[in-house]
């Protein structure tokens, strides 16, 4: 909406493709815990977040870490600075 109170509709065929991966993703997560999916399900992959920035990222990653017992993110080495040294790291096979 806008200051004026006017709403908008439109749809998802306008977004972009960033936009319309991050729509996704945060109806997949917000359905993870609506339905609370981590009491049987406790493990999460997260892969191709570089829609997003590294802070969210990482806050996004600490947020659900106290919901999945399992959290494995893949990200690029710049977006992995970004978190807190406490999780654990692997940086090669």
């Amino acid at each position: 909406t806008t200051e004026n109170g006017a709403a908008y509709e439109d749809t998802i065929e306008h977004l972009s493709e960033s936009e319309r991966e991050v729509t996704g993703l945060i109806f997949a997560l917000a359905g993870y815990l609506v339905h609370d999916l981590h009491e049987t399900v406790p493990f999460m992959l997260l892969d191709s977040l570089e829609a997003i920035d590294s802070d969210r990222i990482a806050d996004l990653v600490e947020y659900f870490a106290d919901y999945a017992e399992f959290l494995v993110v893949a990200l690029l080495p710049e977006d992995a600075q970004a978190l807190d040294e406490e999780f654990t790291r692997v940086t090669s096979i």
